[in-house]
This record gives structure tokens, sequence and C-alpha cells, in this order.
């Protein structure tokens, strides 16, 4: 089967195969398919199991494999970073596709560009996977801007809003075309405008990007960053009497923890360097330093509860069900002093 496109896959995603690759520089659109496929086939955790190439062996990754579903019908083994993988393990992978077992999904995530990969055993096993009919691959590449402008409409369509030329081509003048920033600033516009307002402008762009108060919002994050509770509360009192919106407060905090949540994904689960990780995340290298050591302050699973503290908080400010400022308060509170 010949590699698919992410819209392709995307229509033919409802039959199961045995074996995928997700392969490509945009590891934005190889987290969307892993999403995809882990949601359609709901495994809980006693049916799946995540390796990190770098780290694992051939044999524990096949081992995982071979073993049978408990009370499901299939098992799900991840290899990530499979870029990072040994030549002895990817040649052992390799002869796998040839016999493969039915009752496992066996899903492969490339999260390089696949096309210039100079080891020959890996060059084997992509080439394997594109071949075999056991195997769905889907090139997850870096998009051209017309691919980007239709990601944009469909990002916005997804939050029930609609956005002219005119606003696309300001998000990516502004963003280039990375996916992940752009999903970052449709979020951060979105939150902005609120569930009633259903077609974005360029007024609304130009509030999120050009607030007079846009050094104490990079304050705020970056005090948060650093777990400086004391300075993160002075920054937010001082936001607050100069009249910023609530909304615009909460969307600083929101864009900061997920900030934290992706790079370190990308360290744990991709096993990316910080140069790559500040390199995907456009942190400047002049900031990179105190960011990656403020991330060791952090752990993951604080992190991802800290987003429910964000979600309680927006529920706050927009249904008026409680005291904005108290939220907001809350929120970064439990962000900096939680050592959970």
């Amino acid at each position: 089967m010949p590699i698919l496109k992410v819209q392709d896959f995307n229509r033919l995603i409802s039959k199961i195969s045995s074996v995928y690759l997700f392969a490509g520089e945009e590891s934005y659109l190889v987290d969307i398919c892993l999403n995809k496929i882990e949601r359609f086939l709901a495994v809980d955790d006693l049916n799946k199991e995540v390796f990190y190439a770098a780290e694992s062996s051939a044999e524990d990754i096949l081992n995982s494999v071979q073993t049978l579903p408990f009370l499901s019908e299939r098992r799900v083994v991840i290899v990530k970073g499979i870029n990072r993988m040994k030549a002895v393990d990817a040649e052992k992978i390799t002869n796998y596709l040839s016999n493969v077992i039915e009752t496992s999904c066996l899903i492969l995530l490339y999260n390089d560009n696949y096309k210039k990969e100079k080891i020959l055993k890996k060059k084997e096993l992509i080439n394997k996977c594109i071949s075999s009919k056991e195997c769905v691959s889907v090139e997850c590449r870096k998009q051209y801007e017309s691919e980007v402008k239709d990601f944009i409409k469909n990002e916005f369509a997804q939050k029930n809003k609609t956005a002219s030329q005119d606003v696309i081509a300001r998000i990516i003048d502004e963003n280039g075309t990375d996916l992940l920033n752009i999903a970052n600033e449709i979020e951060k516009v979105s939150l902005f405008v609120g569930e009633n307002k259903k077609n974005i402008t360029q007024e609304d762009l130009e509030k999120i990007s050009g607030c007079t108060k846009e050094a104490n919002i990079y304050s705020l994050s970056s005090d948060i960053e650093a777990k400086d509770l004391k300075k993160a509360m002075f920054v937010l009192e001082k936001l607050l009497n100069e009249g910023e919106e609530t909304v615009m407060i909460l969307s600083a905090i929101s864009s900061a923890v997920r900030k934290m949540l992706n790079a370190k994904s990308m360290i744990e689960e991709q096993n990316m360097s910080a140069s790559e990780v500040a390199s995907s995340l456009r942190i400047h290298s002049f900031f990179a330093r105190a960011f990656f050591t403020n991330l060791q302050k952090h752990k993951t699973k604080t992190l991802k509860e800290s987003l429910k503290t964000i979600l309680n908080a927006d529920m706050a400010i927009k249904t008026g069900s409680g005291d904005a400022i108290s939220a907001l308060e809350k929120a970064v509170l439990f962000i900096c002093k939680t050592n959970a």
C-alpha cells in the first residue's frame, strides 16, 4: 500500500490494520494520527504498552506484540521514535512484517524526515512498511501553505467557528506553517472571543497579538514556568488593575502550561533533545536555558492536573458562576505551589 496523506488516513480509519507507520517531521500530525487510532480502538491499559525505540529491544517489543489481548479483540503496542532505533532491532521488526499477528496492532512512530534516513536497516523497515499490505503508512511531513490553510479552516470548524481568508493569511504570516503554534493561536483566539461569537475577525487577532500589556502577560507566563508564586501573584494583580481581560490572562496561563506539557512529551516520550524541543516550540536560544531549567520543577502529572484547574477557572469566567479573579488566583496558586 502506498504511503498515505493524513487526509486519506482520516477516511480509512474505520478499518484497523495490524501495523501502522506514522512518519514525518510534523510531530503535531503524528500525535493527531496516534490519538485517532487510540480513540477508535478504545483499548484499556491492560491491552496497551508503549516503548521508546532508543531504550527498548526488538525482543521486548515483539514479546509484547505476541501477547494475547485480555478480554479484548486487539492488543496495542506503540513504539515511539523509531528514527532512533538500533539497526539490529529495525531488522527484527522488518522481519515481523512478513508474518504479523492479527490480534495485535503495532504502531510505529518515526518523528523525522523518513526520506533522509541513512541507516540501511531502518530504510528497509520503512520501505517494508510502505510496501506491506499489512501496514498502513501515513506521511506526516511539514505542510505546504495551501494545506495549512485547510488545516486552519478545519481547526476553527471543530470549535464551531469560521475565519475569512484575510484572517487565515495573517495567522500563517505570524506563525509560518508550524501546526503546533497555529493550533495554539486558534485555541487562544477562540477562547478570547468566547463560545457565542462564531466568526473570527482581524480585530480579534489584533486584540490578542497587539495587547499593550504584552510585557506583563509574558512576565506572568515566565513566573509560572519558574514556579515563582510571589512574583506571579504580583503580576496577576497588576494585570487586573490595568484592566486586562480575565479571559486573556487565563489564556496566557493555559499557554504556559501547555507549552511545558508539550516539552515534557517531546523529551519523555519522543526522546528529543533540548535543542530539538526548543526549535519545535520556537523557544529563542536566549530564553531556552531558563525554560528547561524551570521545566524540571514541574511534573507531567501535575501539569495535566493543572489543566483541570484552568478549565474550572474558564467555566467560572464564562458562566459567571464564581469569582473570576479568585478562579485565576487559584489556578496560579495550584500551578506554582503544588508538589504533587
